[in-house]
């Protein structure tokens, strides 16, 4: 089935699967440029989308613009065609538990991060708890 045949909802629940498939198979960690804060988002959001959505209401999804939607639709396209071929069934299927990846950060880490001008307060409160548990681990 095209992404364009797909509800909006459905195409986005896909467009996250797809997106996790992705960064599971490359190491997007290394790549020049990228912040590390936009990662530490990134890697947020996909681990919590599940979750998340429950409170997205579809009167609020219908309010998106067919522009937005036409992207989001897009995008599954075309990372489907990049990842290669994966079964429709395959991507739909509940996911499995999040498996966070990547470097684990230590409090020095963090707290260099916490010294960056600009950083929402979403965002400093989000590595003040990471912060956090690394400090109760230790």
């Amino acid at each position: 089935m095209s992404a364009r045949d797909r509800s909006f909802s459905e195409n986005l629940d896909m467009l996250i699967r797809l997106l996790r498939r992705m960064k599971d198979k490359t190491q997007y960690q290394n790549i020049p440029g990228m912040p590390p804060m936009f990662l530490a988002n990134f890697d947020f959001f996909l681990a919590n989308y599940e979750q998340m959505k429950g409170q997205i209401s579809e009167q609020l999804l219908q309010q998106f613009g067919e522009s937005i939607k036409q992207v989001v639709a897009d995008m599954v396209d075309q990372l489907q065609e990049e990842l290669g071929a994966v079964p429709e069934e395959e991507i739909l299927a509940p996911p499995e538990p999040p498996v966070i990846t990547g470097k684990k950060r230590t409090v020095e880490e963090i707290d260099e991060m916490l010294k960056q001008p600009g950083l929402s307060e979403e965002e400093i409160d989000n590595l003040l708890d990471e912060r956090k548990r690394i400090s109760k681990l230790n």
